[in-house]
């Protein structure tokens, strides 16, 4: 018998149209591919260089559990002084993604069937880290700005309630919560005794505004929030599979202890090549952050055209497209829907059921502007043949 917890998790919902996406190019037929999660630009050669020096010298032991000081300390300062969150060293974990601190956070944080709070439509794997640190995920609906907000927040809360996964960008969706908003927020959670888990990893792609950390709004916010970042998305890392949590000394003690027994510490190698983008920064950032703007630009523009509804990207490089006006007698719903648009337009999006939003798709911009060009006019088809 094998573990019923395992089996419990639900495997991905787009293995089948991945499945199909291999088969179309492998017959040679080229596939407008919108469902990619990792930026397409190479990792900027100033990152490259410092990480072969390293392993060119044999320097490749094991580390501190919770990370090499200096990594931990320049990631200290990277959030006294961009997000504005009081930290020292000493409140970091670096780990094997950002994905593994969430769930270290989540086994520090909650108990046996405590409630975790997750606003819609939210990253697919939340829920199934919550099954997995044998809490009980709570899915919210989203207000008029598809956003969680305090009366959706009290209307779920109860005494099993024990945190909220924030993601800020989110993804699906590239909404950015203001200032007012986050404050409201986190004031709400330190009232109820409710820990904030603050996915940030798409806070560099932040395009319209300056980007706020909620962990930076208050102190007394900061003490229940665990902020969550990473390298993969800002500086196309994401092979090199580095993130971290910054939190109390308090749950940044009970992490290592977690972290030190599953993975002990993160890649050395990509250790060096975290600190290395941090200390190092060169413009390729920019440039690529700059790219991403331009793409999203181009996209909306393009949607307003087609004159199809979908939710302004503020952040990240995703777009939620709603298209449950084009259900009908044989497509019946979102997976249905990108399965049409692959096989007979060569287009690939994440049907939105995996977000929890059935009444949506998701477009990546993590592609060439060329693919983005041909792959619209390829949806725009879509739609025309709906209309006939």
């Amino acid at each position: 018998m094998l573990s019923n917890k395992i089996n419990s998790i639900n495997p991905s919902l787009t293995l089948e149209l991945s499945a199909k996406i291999n088969k179309l190019k492998k017959e040679g037929i080229k596939v407008y591919n919108f469902t990619v999660g990792e930026p397409d630009f190479k990792t900027p050669r100033y990152i490259i260089d410092k990480t072969l020096e390293y392993l060119d010298n044999g320097i490749v032991r094991y580390t501190d559990t919770s990370g090499i000081p200096d990594l931990r300390e320049e990631i200290s300062l990277k959030l006294n002084k961009c997000n504005h969150i009081k930290c020292d060293k000493d409140s970091i974990v670096v780990s094997t993604g950002a994905k593994q601190a969430i769930v270290n956070s989540l086994f520090a944080l909650t108990n046996p069937n405590d409630e975790v709070l997750i606003p819609s439509p939210y990253w697919l794997s939340y829920p199934e880290m919550c099954k997995l640190t044998d809490c009980k995920p709570v899915i919210l609906p989203y207000n008029e700005n598809f956003k969680v907000d305090v009366d959706i927040l009290n209307q779920y809360k109860n005494s099993n309630t024990k945190c909220l996964i924030l993601n800020n960008p989110s993804n699906p969706t590239g909404v950015i919560y203001s200032e007012e908003e986050l404050l409201s927020i986190g004031n709400w959670a330190v009232k109820n005794n409710v820990y904030i888990i603050s996915d940030e990893i798409y806070e560099r792609l932040s395009y319209d505004k300056e980007f706020i950390s909620i962990g930076s709004l208050s102190d007394e916010i900061n003490e229940i929030t665990i902020t969550i970042n990473g390298f993969s998305k800002a500086y196309a890392m994401t092979g090199f599979r580095l993130g971290y949590s910054c939190s109390t000394k308090e749950v940044s003690k009970l992490i290592k202890r977690l972290q030190g027994h599953i993975t002990s510490n993160a890649n050395t190698l990509s250790q060096i090549a975290g600190l290395t983008a941090l200390k190092d920064e060169s413009d390729e950032v920019e440039k690529m952050i700059g790219e991403f703007k331009s793409r999203r630009d181009y996209i909306v523009s393009k949607l307003d055209e087609f004159d199809i509804e979908y939710i302004y990207p503020a952040g990240a490089f995703y777009i939620f497209i709603k298209i449950d006006q084009f259900y009908n007698s044989t497509i019946n719903n979102s997976l249905e829907l990108c399965n049409e648009l692959l096989s007979k337009y060569n287009v690939a999006f994440v049907p939105g059921i995996v977000f929890g939003d059935d009444k949506y798709i998701r477009m990546s911009y993590a592609t060439s502007i060329e693919d983005i060009k041909q792959g619209l006019e390829n949806l725009k088809n879509f739609i025309v043949d709906q209309k006939i």
